[in-house]
């Protein structure tokens, strides 16, 4: 075997558990990961105001305890294959590095700017990696981030012509 095959091997001899302490890992990590989400979506309008830390972080640790609960339901060899997967690859270890990538942000960096920057890196690796479980799935998410990138823009465009223009509109008399 590969050397990545004995990594994988070893990894998943270490978690050989009964069938019970499977299901009991899952339900704790599932419900660890829907509390941590559920923190985060009340942490949700601290990011509207400028500080989205504890959001990103409850966010980010509710992402690793439920993708760590689908391990204990499948285990981890058959998790990282299903992970490795050709047509999944590149979505997985994206969404795994920007996971890492937002939580070093916010415990080291935690600047407004850094912090929604690798947030919103974050929520596209995830859905990318989601969309591609799903028939047309990265279509649709591709359509879905490309309407709301161009939504955005206008918002931006009409804030900032606003802006301009109401400036200007003051000196003449």
């Amino acid at each position: 075997p590969t050397m990545w095959e004995s990594v994988v091997n070893q990894v998943d001899a270490f978690f050989e558990m009964s069938y019970m302490q499977r299901m009991a890992g899952f339900i704790m990590t599932l419900i660890a990961g829907l509390v941590m989400m559920g923190l985060a979506s009340m942490y949700l309008p601290m990011v509207l105001i400028g500080m989205p830390q504890k959001f990103a972080f409850t966010y980010a640790v509710s992402n690793l305890l439920l993708l760590t609960s689908s391990c204990f339901m499948v285990g981890p060899k058959k998790q990282i294959e299903n992970m490795m997967q050709s047509h999944r690859a590149f979505a997985a270890v994206g969404w795994l590095t920007s996971t890492l990538g937002l939580l070093y942000v916010v415990w080291r960096m935690r600047f407004f700017v850094y912090v929604a920057t690798a947030l919103s890196v974050q929520v596209v690796c995830l859905l990318y990696y989601v969309g591609t479980y799903l028939p047309w799935g990265n279509t649709w998410v591709t359509y879905i981030i490309k309407t709301w990138a161009s939504m955005t823009m206008k918002i931006c465009k009409g804030i900032c012509c606003f802006c301009f223009n109401r400036g200007g509109s003051g000196s003449s008399s």
